[in-house]
């Protein structure tokens, strides 16, 4: 297995060799972003160091992936804004004595849109928006408290005539101390580069996340909490304008100055925190903020519930449900949905995880 190891090293190589880190301006392949679990979703977006037998958690980190998993399917459906709908799948398997294996497709349909001429006049023609994307995700361990992993990704968008294909790789490392109810994990994602453009000559960089998360169970109350810090590989992701120091704001009609971001701001525009309420093993309610989400969309006086999320979690004999609400707008809510059951026995543990235990 340590060639399969090898293999992940070579292949981060070469895509980091090849690929744009920065941030700002726009990326290609947006799709990559969202979440596909409605558990990860609620808490905020993120959950790099949690280890169960959620097999969604593969989607967050590969390298959560374990035995647990064995023979889970999952169903997610996202509702989200202007008709647009989201639709994901995934099958989890572990094989002895080699690792825990995990294939997905996702599946984006943005809604018709209407032709229109270059003076805004209709025709009356319709055009569609999708993207496509195939995973396949793989962890193991590496120690009785370190595992790794890695998601190779495959993908395709489809905007009107045009197209554009592409392929990623995430990859991530955990630190699980079940002792202490603790865990910890560093996420690489969306390294990788687009193979066609839309358009000739005009190839753009994927969205790439370097994020490392913490999450910690309290001892004597049901509560989990989780923070995280996203996009390590830039510091600053506040936009400033020096140019323009002023605004002016669409409610009030008031003037507000615009000060320079200072050293927290920056520093809190990474942070992203969770709270789960662990009610017994089928019940969980779930709660998360992420504070670039809600700085970023928030309107003048009037931020609402922008930058939050809420979720539950609820098994019903051998079937989980898991509900999602993401509120990224004072207009617009994201809904999530995911169905998770097991197909056949559980994974017998094998050499590989018993020379840890």
């Amino acid at each position: 297995m340590h060639i399969i190891g090898k293999y992940l090293v070579i292949v981060f190589t070469f895509f980091t060799g090849v690929l744009s880190a920065q941030i700002g301006g726009s990326h290609t392949f947006q799709v990559l972003n969202f979440n596909n679990s409605a558990r990860v979703e609620a808490l905020g977006g993120y959950l790099l160091g949690v280890k169960d037998d959620d097999a969604n958690l593969g989607q967050a980190n590969p390298a959560l992936l374990n035995p647990e998993m064995h023979g889970q399917v999952n169903l997610n459906y996202i509702n989200y804004f202007a008709d647009a709908n989201f639709g994901y799948s995934s099958y989890t398997r572990h094989f002895a004595n080699v690792g825990t294996f995990n294939a997905s497709i996702l599946y984006a349909d943005y809604g018709r849109f209407e032709y229109a001429d270059l003076d805004g006049t209709r025709n009356g023609g319709t055009f569609g928006a999708r993207d496509l994307v195939l995973a396949i995700g793989y962890g193991r361990p590496i120690s009785s408290k370190f595992s790794v992993g890695g998601q190779f990704k495959m993908i395709g968008s489809f905007l009107e005539s045009y197209s554009a294909f592409g392929l990623a790789l995430d990859l991530g490392a955990s630190y699980i101390d079940t002792a202490n109810n603790f865990g910890a994990g560093l996420l690489i994602k969306n390294a990788g580069m687009q193979l066609k453009s839309y358009t000739p000559a005009n190839r753009e960089s994927l969205p790439l996340n370097i994020a490392i998360g913490v999450s910690k169970k309290l001892t004597h109350a049901p509560f989990r909490f989780s923070l995280t810090y996203d996009n390590l590989q830039k510091w600053n992701l506040v936009y400033y304008d020096e140019n323009n120091s002023t605004s002016i704001d669409q409610l009030t009609g008031e003037i507000i100055e615009i000060k320079p971001p200072g050293v927290l701001k920056k520093f809190m525009y990474h942070i992203t925190v969770g709270t789960e309420l662990i009610l017994g093993k089928n019940f969980h309610i779930r709660m998360g903020y992420d504070h670039m989400q809600r700085q970023t969309m928030k309107v003048g006086a009037k931020p609402g519930m922008a930058g939050f999320s809420i979720g539950l979690g609820l098994k019903v004999k051998s079937i989980y449900f898991s509900y999602g609400m993401a509120k990224y707008h004072i207009a617009g809510t994201s809904n999530q949905i995911t169905i998770s059951k097991r197909i056949g026995k559980e994974a017998p543990i094998d050499n590989l995880y018993r020379q840890f235990q």
